[in-house]
């Protein structure tokens, strides 16, 4: 069959599979990082792309139409050498140092059409006094601030001045060029490191300092032709190492779009009053802006939007979560923005939420060790993984960075989308790796308590190590966790009495009727339905209880019900507390533990969250494995609460992807 389907084609045919083949774009992509692999990706979808070349790219762009080369993108004239090798039509730089020397001015005059600013454009990233200057002429709204380049003064105005300050290195400084000092102490003495020490080299031979500004900060980009202005929906990313944000500055630990911060009005006034009176007066200036436009804007309270700088490209991470929202071809945005015909294209952006997730190698932002074997981006599903520090080596991926990976979710809600990324990243591993898990945080309403309710016929051990935990001396659980009843079918167990000791709310519900008889099993769980019921429970846990639950309580209580199993199931699955470790026992199993796991009509055949093991001894008994088995039951509930809490909040999948 395929050579008769070839022998149809006629020789005019070939060559218009041919010619159409070959008027298929060439693009060159510049850079290496994570936003890189994300505008490559996205280019790669075009129906008009060919091949995207990427120099020097990462381990994730390769493969389909992507394709790595050697390239010295400081070498100007090897750049465009390798152009016209290779047919490039177009070259995106994704880094802003390469603008910032010039290479649009030099491949615009060798005929290479180039997606992004020339160098007297790029200032407006490259100086940072210059930027400030820009804005002041331009009546675009900015802090309070003045330009040094003598130490001298600056030091002078440091200790003449009353309010807080932003000390910025005015040039490039890999994102690391803005200190933010809490006393005039620290500001003098971060002078004195930033101009007289180097520690940003030369960009910090001239300095900006600004009044400091306070409210939410928003990254708002555009695409731009150098006189139409198309503004991508706002960003907000988490330049923080740790949680709550905390700890030092990275180049960003994640990112979500649209950020609710900037209202549809602020958004108007963020594309008129900054980034088309930016793109104006640069054209004005002689400045032709043509590529993205990036300006981090600070909502102030009481000054409203105020512009803290200008990127003259795409961010990072914000890219990784801007162009998956783009539902408009983005290499005909890049054409038309080098052709000066923005205007005639109607560039569209889905109707969905984005989020992405940085995993970083360990010790990032400080000294961190490369080559670390990266495994499980093949099984993420539901989300994109996009490559930053990594390189493939013997075959195998591995870290090759600080920020390594991001992974990307989308969703019709911002929740949705936090939940695709964090089932994704939790796909992933190396050695290491760390990431933050909430990101989105000032988006998402604050959160309440989860309440849980308790289902028990025994002591109630593992209630009380959940007890220490919410109680436990600075810990954060009380405004996390709400045990809100314990529901018992034995009326004198000790769960009730402990219960009691803590005034939690506590229930015994008989499985008797009237006359004394016993009631059927979905009879009985009706009742404890009714039990439950004004307490609104979000989470059933089953801690040594002796029943056996009805289908219709399973099918209620879906994904909400969990059970702890003293053993490593499947193993022993059935089987209740006592007999199960004589059984280990006796089978010299050398290794047993505990299971919290969904609960299904089916005993013990839900699906298992966590579990944790101990080591089996020739010398334990049935009681000295309870023992072992019972301390461990108690962290693994603790974990699955935990675990339920962040999947309640759209941040994190249970296992198994709920």
């Amino acid at each position: 069959a395929p050579h008769s389907a070839t022998q149809i084609h006629s020789p005019g045919s070939h060559r218009n599979m041919a010619d159409s083949k070959a008027s298929l774009a060439t693009v060159l992509l510049i850079g290496s990082g994570g936003r890189e692999h994300t505008m490559a990706w996205k280019l790669s979808q075009s129906p008009k792309v060919g091949k995207v070349l990427v120099a020097p790219g990462n381990g994730g762009t390769l493969g389909g139409k992507l394709e790595k080369i050697k390239l010295d993108v400081n070498d100007h004239k090897a750049v465009l050498d390798a152009c016209k090798k290779h047919g490039v039509s177009l070259v995106a730089v994704g880094p802003e140092a390469p603008l910032a020397v010039g290479i649009a001015d030099f491949l615009t005059k060798g005929g290479v059409g180039v997606f992004g600013p020339q160098k007297n454009a790029a200032e407006i990233e490259a100086s940072k006094a210059f930027s400030k200057d820009f804005m002041a002429r331009h009546k675009i709204p900015t802090a309070e601030y003045k330009n040094f380049t003598d130490y001298k003064e600056a030091q002078a105005y440091l200790k003449a001045i009353k309010h807080k300050v932003v000390i910025k290195a005015s040039g490039l400084a890999a994102g690391k060029g803005v200190v933010l000092p809490e006393t005039t102490e620290e500001a003098l003495e971060n002078l004195e490191s930033i101009m007289v020490n180097k520690e940003f080299g030369d960009a910090g031979a001239e300095v900006v300092i600004e009044e400091l500004l306070g409210g939410p900060e928003a990254s708002c980009l555009a695409f731009t032709d150098g006189t139409t202005v198309i503004i991508m929906p706002a960003a907000q990313d988490h330049k923080r190492i740790f949680e709550g944000d905390k700890g030092p500055n990275t180049g960003g630990m994640g990112a979500y779009s649209p950020a609710p911060v900037l209202t549809p009005e602020l958004r108007e006034f963020v594309l008129k009053n900054v980034l088309q009176k930016a793109v104006d007066g640069l054209r004005k200036e002689g400045r032709r802006f043509v590529g993205v436009l990036y300006a981090g804007m600070m909502i102030d309270p009481k000054k409203g939007p105020q512009t803290l700088e200008f990127n003259c490209r795409f961010g990072d991470p914000e890219t990784q979560v801007l162009l998956p929202l783009l539902d408009t071809d983005l290499y005909e945005v890049m054409k038309a923005c080098v052709d000066g015909t923005l205007d005639k294209l109607d560039v569209k952006f889905k109707n969905k939420h984005a989020a992405t997730i940085v995993a970083a190698s360990g010790g990032y932002p400080k000294k961190y060790v490369k080559g670390k074997v990266i495994t499980g981006t093949e099984d993420v599903k539901n989300a994109v993984v996009f490559h930053a520090g990594t390189k493939v080596e013997d075959g195998n991926l591995k870290t090759n960075g600080g920020r390594v990976l991001a992974v990307t979710g989308l969703g019709n809600s911002l929740r949705e989308a936090l939940g695709n990324a964090y089932s994704g990243i939790d796909k992933i591993s190396f050695e290491g790796m760390q990431y933050r898990r909430d990101i989105a945080h000032r988006a998402l309403p604050p959160q309440r308590q989860l309440r849980v309710a308790v289902l028990g016929s025994t002591r109630g051990t593992d209630l009380q190590a959940i007890i220490d935990k919410i109680h436990e001396p600075g810990s954060k659980d009380p405004s996390k966790i709400d045990v809100c009843c314990v529901v018992s079918n034995r009326s004198k167990a000790g769960i009730l009495e402990r219960a009691k000791k803590y005034s939690i709310p506590a229930h015994f519900v008989s499985c008797k009727d009237e006359e004394g008889k016993t009631v059927s099993r979905e009879q009985y769980d009706e009742r404890v339905e009714e039990a439950l019921k004004p307490y609104k429970p979000d989470l059933i846990l089953l801690i040594g209880y002796m029943r056996i639950v009805s289908g219709a309580f399973c099918k209620r209580w879906e994904r909400r019900l969990l059970n702890v199993h003293p053993s490593l199931l499947p193993k022993y699955a059935g089987g209740m507390d006592g007999d199960v470790h004589e059984a280990v026992i006796k089978a010299g199993d050398k290794e047993t533990g505990c299971t919290v796991h969904m609960v299904e009509e089916k005993v013990d055949a839900g699906e298992i969250i966590i579990q944790k093991s101990c080591s089996v001894d020739s010398k334990d008994t049935p009681e000295t494995l309870k023992a072992k088995v019972q301390a461990l039951e108690g962290e693994a509930l603790i974990e699955s609460i935990d675990k339920f809490r962040r999947y309640m909040l759209g941040v994190e999948p249970m296992r198994g992807g709920c």
